[in-house]
């Protein structure tokens, strides 16, 4: 998974002994920003990035249809219901997926389940892509955080929000 996240030089670098945070503190210090953003991303399960994703995206102004796709998301990670992760994605898709919130709600649905309808056959996501997308989530959000500064300002927010959230540690 991690070579499909990070680039060559980092994951030749990526110390799987350290935490995802601390490799990110490592990557940081080359400014290599993005794949900062792919250690946090490889260090929990999709699910609890998600959650995560969500909580930070809300540090941004958002529109009606983008706070009720945020308030179904997590109510999808109370539920995992089929038919709730059906509306996200296509909640999210008319946000964007070019959007934090469009692109947390692409990774939800390539989490779980078949991404065709009932009536034909099941075709199910790569593993992958859920940590791929959440990685561009984070990435879209680094560069919204960091307003008029450069990404790697965004993901010193986001690196420490982690930090405080995952304990400390």
């Amino acid at each position: 998974m991690k070579e499909k996240l990070m680039t060559p030089e980092a994951f030749a670098g990526y110390r799987s002994a350290d935490s995802g945070y601390e490799n990110a503190l490592n990557l940081m210090v080359s400014g290599q920003w993005e794949d900062a953003l792919a250690s946090l991303v490889l260090d929990k399960t999709p699910e609890k990035v998600l959650g995560w994703v969500v909580q930070q995206v809300t540090q941004l102004p958002l529109n009606p249809p983008a706070l009720q796709c945020v308030a179904d998301i997590n109510q999808w990670l109370k539920t995992h219901d089929e038919g709730l992760r059906r509306d996200i994605f296509l909640q999210a898709e008319n946000l964007g997926f070019d959007t934090p919130v469009g692109a947390a709600g692409l990774a939800l649905f390539w989490m779980q389940g078949s991404m065709t309808p009932d009536e034909f056959e099941a075709v199910y996501p790569e593993a992958h892509l859920a940590p791929l997308m959440l990685h561009c989530a984070l990435k879209q959000l680094s560069v919204l955080l960091a307003a008029d500064n450069a990404p790697l300002i965004g993901t010193q927010n986001l690196l420490a929000q982690w930090h405080t959230v995952q304990g400390g540690h």
